[in-house]
C-alpha cells in the first residue's frame, strides 16, 4: 500500500522544525561561546531598569510562568472538550506538557547558573527560559486555532506577529530581570519553535488521514484528556511544592 505523500504545508512544517531543532542543539552544545555576549548583555540591563519597568516585567514573569501557564491551558482544553473540540483540547494539553518535560529534562543535563545580580528569586537552572519556550508554545497553539478556522492570509499573517511579539515581550523580561543570560532565551525560542511546529505537523498529519474522525479515536479521547489533565495537575503541583 503508497503511503499518502505529504502536503506542501507539511513539507514546510517538516523543514521548520529539523532546522530549530539542529539551531538549538547548536547553541547549547557552543553555549561557552556565547559568555562573553551574555555577560556584556546582562550588564548592560541595570541602565534601563526603573521600578515601573520593573514591576510590569514582574507581572509578566506571573502571567507566563509555565504553571500559569498549564493552568490556562487546562481550563482552555476542558471548554474545547466541551464545545467538541477533542482534538484540539488534547493538541494544546499535549504540546504544553511536552514542553514542560522537555525543558526541565534540558535545564538537568545542561545545569547551566543563572546570573548572580537577579532582581526577583527564580529558581532552578538557567537554561534554556521556560518562560519563553512556553510562551511561543501557548501563544503558537491558540494562534494555530485561530488560522485553522479562518484561513485567510490576513488573520495568519496577524497571527505570526502576535506570536513574535508576546513571545519577544517574555524573553525581554527575562533578560530585564536579570534570570537569564540572552543564550538562554534565544535556545528557548529555538526549542520552542521546534516543539510547536512539530506539535502542528503531527495534528495535521492525523487530521489529514482522518484519525479524529474514527471510532477509536473518540473511544481513546476521553481517557486521554484525563491524563492530561493529570498531569497537568501533577505540574502544577510539583511547580508550587518546588516554591515553598
Amino acid at each position: 500500500m503508497n503511503r499518502p505523500k505529504f502536503s506542501r504545508n507539511e513539507q514546510l512544517l517538516t523543514l521548520v522544525w529539523a532546522v530549530f531543532l539542529v539551531a538549538f542543539l547548536f547553541i547549547t552544545f557552543f553555549r561557552g561561546s556565547f559568555h562573553s555576549f551574555d555577560v556584556e548583555v546582562n550588564a548592560g540591563i541595570p541602565s534601563i531598569q526603573s521600578s515601573s519597568l520593573t514591576t510590569i516585567n514582574e507581572g509578566i514573569a506571573v502571567v507566563f510562568d509555565t504553571t500559569s501557564l498549564v493552568i490556562f491551558s487546562l481550563a482552555i482544553a476542558c471548554y474545547l472538550f466541551l464545545k467538541k473540540r477533542r482534538a484540539e483540547g488534547l493538541f494544546l494539553l499535549g504540546a504544553m506538557g511536552v514542553d514542560a518535560l522537555v525543558v526541565s529534562v534540558v535545564k538537568g543535563l545542561v545545569q547551566s547558573p543563572r546570573p548572580l545580580n537577579e532582581l526577583v528569586f527564580s529558581s532552578g537552572f538557567s537554561f534554556p527560559s521556560g518562560h519563553t519556550a512556553g510562551s511561543i508554545v501557548f501563544c503558537g497553539s491558540l494562534a494555530f486555532f485561530v488560522g485553522h478556522r479562518w484561513k485567510s492570509m490576513r488573520v495568519r499573517i496577524s497571527n505570526g506577529i502576535g506570536v513574535v511579539a508576546v513571545s519577544s515581550v517574555v524573553g525581554f523580561s527575562r533578560v530585564y530581570l536579570n534570570v537569564h543570560w540572552l543564550s538562554d532565551i534565544v535556545g528557548a525560542g529555538m526549542i520552542g519553535v521546534f516543539l510547536l511546529s512539530a506539535a502542528v505537523l503531527v495534528f495535521k498529519l492525523m487530521q489529514d488521514r482522518g484519525n479524529f474522525e474514527t471510532e477509536v479515536f473518540r473511544r481513546i479521547s476521553l481517557p486521554l484528556i484525563v491524563v492530561a489533565i493529570g498531569v497537568a495537575f501533577f505540574i502544577i503541583l510539583n511547580s508550587m511544592i518546588s516554591i515553598l
